[in-house]
C-alpha cells in the first residue's frame, strides 16, 4: 500500500469503498482508459480504495485489469473478502448446506432453476442451469465474454451432485418482476433467516434476485475488511467512505462514516446518503475522490 509518510497522516487514514455497476463504471459498464489513469494516480498518491460488488473476482479483474488495487475486493455482495493477487478467500460467508438444500427445493417446487454460486476450497464454481429466458442468457453470455473460469453445466441438482461443496454463496435468478416477487415471497416464508435481495437489471431488463447468508452484505463485509487492514497490516482506518447506487449498497452505506450515492441512484440510496454527486455516466466518484484527497 503506498504511504505518504507523515504520522499526521497515518493518524488519519481513509478507507473508500466504490460500487461498481452504475457507480464507478462508466455508462457502458467498464471503466475507460482514462478513468483508469485518475484511479491509479490517485492510489499511488496514497488513497486507500478498494470495490465492494455483486460481480465475483473474474470479472473485477477483467473490469480492473488496469488498475492497481492493492486491497482486498469483497465480492458477492459481501460473501467473499478476497485477496485479487493471489485469488485466496481470507473469509466467506455461505448460507450452510442445510439451508442451500431447502432454498433449492424452493426454486424447484416452483419450476425455476438459479444459477448457483458454490465453494469447494478457495475455487468458487458457478454451476449454469439450463437458460430459461433473456435474462438467464445475459447473466451467462456476459461471463462467457471475459472467459469466467467458474462456469460449470448444472446437473438438475447441483448441490447433490457435488458431495465435496463444503457451502453455498447465493443463488440467483433473472425473471419477470412477477417471478421474482413468487421466489422471493417462498423463500422468505420457509427459510427466514436469510439475506433476500431484488433489484431491476437495467443491462438485460426485468428483474434479478439474489438469495445468501444474513451477514453477506456488503456493509459486514467492510467491517471485516477494517479487521483484516488493522490485524493483518497494522493500518488503522479511521474513517470510511462508500459510494453506491441500489438496494444492495445500502448495508455498506450505513455502515459509513461518509455515505455516497451517485445521481442515478436509487430513491431509497439517497435517501440513506450523506452527499449526492453527479451521474456515474460522468465518473462522478472519480471526480469526488481527486476532490477530497487532491483538492483539485
Amino acid at each position: 500500500m503506498s504511504r505518504r509518510g507523515s504520522a499526521e497522516r497515518s493518524a488519519s487514514l481513509k478507507l473508500f469503498v466504490s460500487d461498481l455497476d452504475f457507480t464507478l463504471l462508466g455508462a457502458d459498464g467498464t471503466l475507460s482508459s482514462r478513468a483508469t489513469r485518475r484511479l491509479n494516480d490517485l492510489i499511488a498518491d496514497g488513497l486507500i480504495f478498494t470495490v465492494a460488488t455483486a460481480r465475483s473476482a473474474p470479472s473485477i479483474r477483467h473490469l480492473l485489469s488496469g488498475v492497481a488495487l492493492e486491497l482486498p475486493v469483497i465480492e458477492l455482495n459481501g460473501a467473499i473478502l478476497r485477496d485479487l493477487q493471489s485469488g485466496h478467500i481470507l473469509e466467506h460467508y455461505g448460507l450452510g448446506m442445510a439451508a442451500a438444500r431447502s432454498i433449492n427445493d424452493c426454486f424447484a417446487e416452483q419450476g425455476f432453476a438459479p444459477y448457483v454460486s458454490g465453494l469447494i476450497g478457495d475455487q468458487n464454481p458457478l454451476f449454469v442451469p439450463p437458460l430459461q429466458n433473456t435474462g438467464m442468457q445475459w447473466f451467462y453470455d456476459e461471463k462467457v465474454h471475459y472467459g469466467d473460469p467458474r462456469l460449470k453445466d448444472a446437473p438438475e441438482d447441483p448441490i447433490a451432485a457435488n458431495p465435496d461443496m463444503e457451502d453455498v454463496f447465493c443463488f440467483v435468478y433473472l425473471g419477470t418482476k412477477t417471478e421474482i416477487d413468487q421466489i422471493a415471497s417462498t423463500v422468505a416464508d420457509r427459510i427466514p433467516d436469510v439475506l433476500i435481495v431484488t433489484y431491476a437489471n437495467h443491462y438485460a431488463g426485468g428483474w434479478e434476485i439474489v438469495i445468501a447468508a444474513p451477514r453477506a452484505n456488503k456493509g459486514h463485509a467492510v467491517q471485516r475488511l477494517l479487521s483484516h487492514l488493522r490485524e493483518e497490516r497494522a493500518v488503522n482506518i479511521r474513517e470510511t467512505t462508500a459510494f453506491g447506487d441500489s438496494s444492495n449498497d445500502l448495508e455498506m452505506l450505513m455502515a459509513a462514516d461518509n455515505a455516497v450515492a451517485v445521481a442515478n441512484a436509487t430513491a431509497a440510496v439517497k435517501a440513506e446518503a450523506s452527499a449526492v454527486i453527479g451521474h456515474h455516466k460522468d465518473d462522478a466518484v472519480l471526480d469526488y475522490l481527486e476532490k477530497i484527497h487532491c483538492g483539485r
